[in-house]
């Protein structure tokens, strides 16, 4: 605060917090100054190649994995155990179960085969009537081709005659 010569004059304040405190209070609400009196966000410094660099120690490139490993093994071993026992009680357990109700399965099924097995015997096919086999049939179809050819090519008479002739030898096709 200042006096009627405009020297500055220290006032008491109450409130203990020094004589400019009120104007200083009443400085930040106004528009312009108010970001005066804000903190600025601390920009966040980028690491640079050498600060990473330093960071690299010899577990980086895995030196330590041999130690590591053999602190680690007899831990690794003793819980491996650990658990295959467990799944080898649970096993034991639930074979004992799963035989008990697998032994009537299975008795079930092979009746089931065994009924199955006599019902097909009983239903067995028979052919009554002779079927041609394989070269009768081969031998048919060159007839018929012949036969084909024959009348597409040759004439009403020499027709006759062909048929003249096996009629005299006793020929039937």
């Amino acid at each position: 605060m200042t006096n009627l010569k405009g020297n500055i004059v220290d006032v008491s304040n109450p409130s203990g917090r020094g004589p400019g405190y009120r104007y200083f209070k009443a400085a930040k609400k106004l528009p312009g100054d108010k970001k005066l009196f804000e903190k600025q966000p601390e920009l966040r410094k980028r690491r640079t190649t050498d600060d990473i660099y330093k960071s690299i120690d010899a577990s980086y490139y895995g030196y330590r994995d041999e130690v590591l490993a053999r602190v680690k093994r007899p831990t690794e071993v003793k819980m491996r155990t650990e658990v295959e026992e467990e799944w080898q009680r649970r096993e034991a357990t639930l074979r004992e179960v799963l035989f008990e109700e697998e032994e009537d399965v299975v008795l079930e099924e092979m009746r089931e085969r065994e009924e199955k097995e006599r019902k097909d015997k009983e239903r067995e096919f028979f052919v009554h009537v002779p079927l041609p086999d394989d070269k009768e049939i081969e031998r048919m179809i060159v007839e018929r081709k012949k036969m084909e050819l024959l009348s597409k090519y040759a004439s009403e008479g020499l027709l006759e005659e062909q048929s003249e002739a096996m009629d005299i030898l006793n020929i039937y096709s």
